[in-house]
């Protein structure tokens, strides 16, 4: 009698809903994360931006009742990066603006602020994160056979993607919507009175958006990097090459038209040229979940390119996870 059968023999393990597959992967990819000290480091420095983003917002609260505050809080604005986006959405700031003005401008201040908080250091933090988090979700599994253990098991492929997906949304929602969202709170709590939510009551929902504009594409493209190498640090290489290479590409495609258009005091539109950097591209998308950017011309090429990317990612993320039961 032989002691092991060869014959197909069913899972005789607990099943667990087929909709809550996906999030023991994807719990686990987050466990086995989290033990990176420097990735823990990371995610605490996320949340440092917010003290240098409250003291904007403080001010600008205050300055309703003290015009000498209001004048720190336009200086301060003045220098902060685009400011001329939040000028062609309100004019000028006002001298000594009124209650009424000061009520009127207080959304797309709010905006603004919180588009420069994910633009800026939320950005870079993102591209050093999903640096670290991503390459090695699939190749190390590919490069040690762990996909057998995986689809072994009652699991669809496409409950891997998700979960493996899973696991860099997280720490992508920790550093981009989770911070600009109690940064959102807190000037609620700063300001006179909570009436303030009946006008700004979009920005959560415009948060999320931005936040999922730039979280769905990274993540696809991150892991199928992770996908076509057994080595994650060939993964992470072309991650970030693909950031520098796309910043270089651009900032030479303008350096030539800004300074000609400087000498003529003339102001210069990038028009297809934002198509050449990553970074460039999510900043038009998530500037018109927020609503400075309205102009089809550059909103539907840099949306219709992000979806793109996200699409091929995703096919090739697919093909790569199969590639190896088809052999």
């Amino acid at each position: 009698m032989p002691i092991h059968s060869p014959s197909y023999r069913p899972w005789q393990g607990q099943r667990v809903s087929e909709w809550t597959r996906w999030l023991t992967i994807c719990s686990t990819g987050i466990g086995r994360a989290s033990q990176s000290r420097w990735l823990r480091r990371l995610l605490f420095s996320a949340l440092l931006p917010l003290l240098f983003f409250g003291i904007p917002f403080f001010l600008f609260e205050q300055a309703g009742r003290d015009p000498e505050i209001w004048r720190s809080f336009s200086i301060l604005v003045r220098r902060m990066p685009q400011e001329m986006m939040l000028r062609d959405a309100i004019g000028a700031l006002p001298r000594n603006p009124t209650p009424e003005e000061f009520a009127a401008i207080r959304q797309p201040v709010w905006s603004f602020l919180i588009l420069t908080f994910l633009r800026y250091p939320q950005a870079f933090l993102m591209v050093i994160l999903v640096g670290i988090v991503a390459p090695p979700l699939i190749s190390q599994d590919l490069r040690t056979r762990a996909y057998l253990i995986y689809f072994a098991r009652p699991i669809s492929r496409l409950e891997y993607v998700v979960g493996k997906l899973g696991v860099v949304g997280f720490f992508l929602f920790w550093i981009s919507a989770m911070p600009a969202l109690l940064l959102y709170v807190a000037a609620v709590m700063l300001s006179p009175s909570v009436e303030v939510v009946l006008t700004t009551w979009d920005l959560p929902i415009r948060i999320l958006i931005a936040s999922a504009c730039m979280i769905i594409p990274t993540t696809l493209v991150a892991l199928a990097f992770s996908s076509l190498t057994l080595e994650s640090r060939y993964a992470g290489f072309a991650w970030f090459a693909m950031w520098i290479m796309g910043h270089v590409t651009y900032s030479a495609l303008v350096a030539i038209p800004t300074f000609e258009a400087a000498q003529d005091q003339v102001a210069f539109a990038p028009g297809w040229r934002l198509l050449a950097s990553p970074y460039q591209v999510l900043g038009v998308v998530q500037s018109y979940a927020f609503g400075f950017v309205s102009d089809p011309s550059v909103v539907l090429p840099s949306f219709v390119l992000l979806v793109a990317v996200s699409l091929v990612s995703l096919a090739i993320l697919f093909r790569r996870v199969t590639a190896p039961m088809r052999v």
